[in-house]
């Protein structure tokens, strides 16, 4: 007889698709089988996120659907919005359980569905490119942020244990790793083992060929975080540090805790370290009391700093957040109306990011096979680049001279 099928289901961040690679390793490890659809699991769990009101709603149409397709399976629900907000969550027809992030980490404990103990099922395949958290939590407090609710605290992974799941991810075949964190530059703050910086360090001789750095929220940038990434070996050249807003105001009513100047310099600091940076980032279009003239000042902000990709979502009120309180919403159609402006600028910026590298040498690791036949994969800048390339390359990194460039995605032949 078969042992029980878990599907696991993640929504939103790098962060909750690293708890989902987490949670499925251990049910593997207790017998489970693991299956990647929901349509054929006895137990489906959904990882949901929070970050917005558009983030609930997905959440729970998910679960809905679960449970109109297969009504005899459990379903199990964790991550952020259950954590917010798990008495909405109960109510959903089909949930057998809420587990809230602090006990996300167990849930393979908690799923009492096989009699006896099993045996471990077979090692999990090698993945090209691996997920790792290494912090959770955020004490910051921006003004429209339910995170800190839902995620608590900051806590690090100790170092010791840092090193040891690298080794593991390397054994499997890893040839990229993500550093990740709700706040990764905060990695360190809770304990005596040294920051982000020291980490980076003690990883310049890992195995792994390619690291790369989830998102660094720009106050946590320091002079010994720029000093190590200037000339480590393995980190690709590409950094996420979200923006949010381009304007002072809104920056100072978010409670980001930087101007656009500081943001500028911090970026002019990378680029000195790195000539090549690809700078990535987040921006929130509508927040309460934003003004044309400063939503203007965003769109010139992110041409000027000319990122490589955006991404652009609208303003979401979360409940007990200050920013929910405000009355001066901006009316919906307005928020929709630059969100799409502000995204067609990110296209713009993502195809003049593309076309610089037309024409030079880019090494680019090969994920996966498309329908096409063309292989896919992302460069050291964190561009996407399709190949004429055979499927042994899959896997590996392979340096290529891509010859155009079509909706920011680079082409190349082998």
């Amino acid at each position: 007889m078969l042992p029980p099928a878990v599907s696991v289901i993640t929504l939103g961040c790098k962060v909750n698709q690293c708890d989902a690679e987490e949670i499925a390793q251990a049910l593997a490890g207790r017998g489970y089988r693991i299956v990647g659809r929901d349509d054929q699991a006895d137990v489906c769990i959904v990882n949901t996120c929070t970050v917005t009101a558009t983030a609930d709603a997905k959440a729970r149409k998910l679960i809905r659907k679960i449970h109109r397709q297969r009504p005899e399976a459990q379903i199990i629900v964790t991550g952020c919005l259950a954590q917010r907000d798990p008495a909405s969550i109960e109510a959903l027809p089909g949930v057998s359980a809420v587990v809230p992030n602090s006990q996300k980490p167990r849930l393979a404990d908690l799923l009492p569905l096989l009699p006896s103990p099993v045996s471990p099922a077979s090692p999990a395949p090698s993945r090209t490119r691996a997920f790792l958290k290494i912090q959770d939590g955020c004490d910051h407090r921006c003004a429209y942020c339910a995170v800190p609710e839902a995620r608590g605290h900051p806590v690090s992974k100790p170092v010791g244990q840092v090193l040891a799941e690298i080794g593991e991810l390397a054994a499997a075949g890893a040839q990229e790793l993500v550093l990740c964190g709700i706040r990764l530059g905060a990695y360190g703050s809770d304990a005596d083992e040294g920051g982000l910086a020291a980490l980076l360090h003690a990883l310049r001789g890992t195995p792994i060929p390619r690291l790369r750095l989830s998102s660094l929220e720009p106050m946590d940038v320091s002079d010994d975080l720029l000093a190590e990434i200037a000339d480590h070996p393995r980190l690709c050249h590409h950094l996420h540090l979200p923006l949010q807003s381009g304007d002072d105001a809104i920056l100072a009513a978010m409670n980001r805790g930087y101007t656009r100047e500081d943001f500028a310099r911090l970026v002019a600091r990378v680029r000195s370290a790195w000539p090549d940076a690809a700078i990535t980032t987040d921006i929130m279009a509508a927040f309460p009391g934003e003004t044309d003239q400063q939503f203007r000042c965003t769109v010139g902000c992110a041409r000027e700093i000319a990122f490589s990709r955006v991404h652009v979502f609208p303003y979401s009120p979360r409940p007990g957040t200050p920013a929910a309180a405000r009355k001066d919403r901006v009316p919906s159609h307005t928020a929709t109306e630059r969100t799409h402006q502000m995204l067609a600028v990110a296209r713009d910026l993502a195809r003049d990011a593309a076309r610089s590298w037309v024409g030079k040498t880019v090494s680019v690791l090969f994920e996966e096979r498309e329908k096409s036949g063309r292989l896919t994969g992302l460069t050291e800048h964190y561009i996407r680049l399709r190949c004429t390339a055979p499927k042994e390359l899959i896997g590996r990194t392979a340096k290529v001279v891509p010859h155009d460039e079509l909706a920011g995605v680079l082409l190349a032949e082998l």
